[in-house]
């Protein structure tokens, strides 16, 4: 039933009505707003969290970084150390070996004062490959230490105390090989009045094969025709050297020289030469 209303009857239901959608508008606010505080806080704690987190990963990665460069600081002092304990026995012993009047091994002696030569004319240069210029300064190394040991009578090293990393090579090759070896150190006593030779002669197989290996006669003339051959039409021993070097571009041109004195010398009697280009040809073909 329609009912009358006087026009401030009218304006009062008016007001009315608009009163409540105000009223539900403010609440509809209030709920938005309530509902944007609360995610607002929800992502600053769930940020919190996570900065905590990174936070605590990044000290942990700190710490470890740290712990790590004081191991390596710790580690480069003592192979600084070593380096200049190897250095000065080298040193020494070359002094040594050049003020001998009557050498018990005369080639012996020449080839591991020719082969520093070689390293000291080389190093000022610098060689790009890193790993060959550290195989050739231990090499250094080993050469003063057997020819000092053959010449003077000293006891050498034991092999233990100053590991090459050969027999770990050569077994990869063969356990023949490891054990061709083994008999060589085993026969360079400075008591042994035949060391050099049969020191030589294991190795010089040892090294045969090797080269063999690593440098196939087909690829070795295929790459320089002109190269040195053997009395059989083979490639010599010092043009496989120089072919695997010149795939690693570690060919020194001041090395020819030193190289083609000291290959006639190891094929004779010097047990320091021979394990010079041994240890050289480990690492070499590893790498090619």
């Amino acid at each position: 039933m329609v009912r009358r209303v006087t026009p401030s009857q009218f304006r009062s239901m008016v007001q009315q009505q608009q009163n409540r959608q105000k009223q539900a508008v403010r609440k509809l606010q209030q709920a938005l707003q309530r509902a944007e505080r609360e995610d607002k806080a929800a992502k600053a704690q769930f940020v919190r969290e996570v900065n905590r987190k990174i936070d605590k990963h990044n000290r942990a990665v700190r710490q470890e970084n740290q712990r790590r460069r004081s191991a390596v600081q710790k580690y480069n002092a003592s192979v600084q150390q070593h380096n200049a304990h190897v250095e000065r026995e080298r040193q020494r012993r070359l002094a040594a070996l050049r003020s001998l009047s009557s050498p018990r091994f005369v080639e012996v002696r020449s080839s591991s004062i020719d082969l520093n030569e070689s390293y000291e004319r080389i190093t000022p240069d610098g060689v790009p490959d890193k790993e060959i210029l550290g195989a050739a300064e231990r090499e250094i190394s080993n050469s003063a230490s057997v020819a000092y040991s053959l010449n003077t009578g000293d006891e050498p090293q034991a092999e233990s105390d100053e590991d090459t990393g050969i027999l770990d090579y050569l077994d990869d090759l063969s356990q023949d090989l490891c054990d061709r070896w083994r008999g060589a150190i085993f026969a360079l006593n400075p008591t042994n009045a035949d060391a050099a030779r049969h020191f030589c002669t294991s190795v010089r197989e040892i090294f045969t094969e090797i080269l063999d290996r690593w440098a196939d006669n087909k690829e070795v003339i295929a790459a320089d025709p002109g190269c040195e051959r053997t009395q059989q039409g083979t490639p010599s021993r010092r043009a496989k050297i120089r072919f695997l070097l010149k795939r690693k571009e570690a060919v020194h041109p001041k090395c020819s020289d030193s190289s083609r004195r000291t290959l006639r010398t190891s094929s004779s009697s010097s047990p320091s030469s021979t394990r010079r280009h041994m240890a050289l040809q480990e690492r070499s073909p590893s790498q090619a």
